[in-house]
């Protein structure tokens, strides 16, 4: 009885992988087929000897083999016919991307304008050819059959694994980078008939953004140096004005103004430069143990004046009797002088600032808390304030002289040291920044995983 059921559930088994492979008519047709070969085998058997009978048997047997096959090839026909003779087929001819169309087998069933213009190639002499990983070293084909076969490319890199899997290339010889997008085309059945493969040449806008970030930095260095330069002798200016050998309080105005002004311009200059080294990967870090609240208080000390200036009063507090991190001092200071500065910058006089480090919930990470009663970010722009040159509105109207590029900077240095940026703010009551550092013990922890 239980050899019976096993039968059952093996035939059962073959019928779904059957019906999963050939799709409802394909199983129909193998049913008729082997139906026809029955039936003609036990009619022959009363007219035909032996050997013409097992003639006929296997002559019969090679017919559905052949029906078989053909059906399977007219099947996956249909898939390029589909897109041919539909709206669909205008759509794939005129659209600007690659879309290449191939078999299970990797057989090409399509290839649209684009597609040929990208790999220089033409649809009469792809389609129906079988792309093998053999191909890389065929110079006519290699650049399409490292798409096909995306691991053979110089340069991968997987955007997502899943379906649809969207991967960006990059070729050397020539010099080619592509975003493709791979789909499965689907029968009726559920079976897979074939793939579809969407491919963009990103190749010309690549090149312009990294021509655009190039002439940002040449352009930064080319005026850092003059304007470091004359902070110098503002500085000197500055220091003469001090010690009463030169000038009125006019003049020690002007020579004020002037290194202010110069600072500024530096300070925009050094922020394009680090955005410029941030989107390149080249932003480096330095890390050495630190004590959190020793660095985060000296920060403050250095902000001192400028509060001053503003008449807004700084407060530093910290809960943490555990406060040692694994830090860059010189990246992190600037994020950190960043969000002491704009909470000076953009309040109101007789207001305050509260800056205040405490242990996390799970006890992994210092939490870095810096409170404002300035004007606030509405709340529109506060999704957009870590895009590069974004600033709010009302804070260019307070404070028209900026680079938008602060928060881009510090959220980048924050997160490359393992922690998380939370703003939290209402126009007109104030803004509330909160970053995490993970603590050494966590860091060193996170670098042997």
């Amino acid at each position: 009885m239980n050899s019976s059921n096993e039968q059952k559930q093996s035939f059962s088994a073959l019928l779904r992988e059957l019906r999963a492979y050939l799709g409802p008519r394909g199983l129909v047709f193998l049913a008729c087929a082997a139906f026809s070969w029955l039936l003609a085998l036990l009619l022959s058997a009363f007219f035909l000897p032996l050997p013409i009978l097992l003639s006929v048997a296997l002559l019969l047997i090679f017919a559905c083999v052949c029906l078989f096959i053909g059906y399977r090839n007219i099947a996956r026909s249909e898939v390029a016919d589909k897109i041919k003779n539909t709206e669909l087929g205008a759509v794939v001819e005129n659209i600007r991307d690659g879309v290449i169309v191939y078999d299970p087998n990797f057989r090409i069933i399509s290839m649209n304008a684009a597609a040929e213009s990208v790999f220089g190639l033409s649809a009469k002499e792809v389609v129906g050819t079988l792309i093998m990983p053999e191909l890389v070293n065929n110079a006519h084909l290699r650049v399409l059959a490292q798409v096909i076969f995306p691991s053979l490319a110089s340069s991968i890199t997987t955007i997502s694994s899943e379906w649809p899997q969207v991967i960006d290339l990059s070729f050397e010889e020539p010099h080619l980078e592509l975003h493709t997008v791979l789909n499965r085309i689907i029968g009726e059945g559920g079976e897979v008939l074939g793939f579809l493969k969407l491919v963009t040449d990103v190749t010309r806008e690549n090149t312009i953004i990294k021509s655009k970030g190039e002439f940002i930095t040449v352009a930064a260095h080319q005026l850092r140096t003059p304007l470091t330069a004359l902070s110098w002798i503002f500085e000197t200016l500055q220091k003469s004005v001090k010690d009463g050998t030169l000038g009125d309080a006019t003049t020690a105005s002007n020579i004020r103004e002037g290194s202010g002004l110069t600072q500024r311009s530096l300070k925009i200059i050094n922020d394009l430069l680090d955005a410029a080294r941030i989107e390149e990967g080249k932003f480096g870090f330095h890390e050495r143990d630190l004590s959190l609240s020793e660095f985060v208080k000296t920060i403050i000390d250095e902000a001192a004046t400028f509060a001053k200036e503003k008449e807004v009063a700084v407060r530093f507090s910290s809960d943490a009797t555990e406060d040692a991190v694994y830090a860059d001092p010189d990246r992190l200071g600037i994020a950190i002088s960043n969000f002491v500065d704009n909470a000076i910058k953009y309040n109101s006089r007789g207001g305050s600032v509260d800056v205040n480090i405490s242990p996390s919930p799970d006890g992994k990470s210092l939490a870095v808390k810096i409170a404002d009663t300035g004007i606030g970010i509405p709340r529109n722009d506060l999704p957009k304030l870590s895009q590069r040159f974004y600033r709010a509105e009302n804070a260019t109207q307070l404070e028209p002289n900026g680079s938008g590029l602060g928060v881009y900077i510090a959220k980048n240095i924050i997160e490359q040291h393992g922690g998380t940026l939370n703003i939290v703010s209402e126009e007109g009551r104030g803004t509330i920044v909160t970053f995490t550092i993970p603590l050494k013990g966590t860091r060193a922890e996170a670098h042997a995983q």
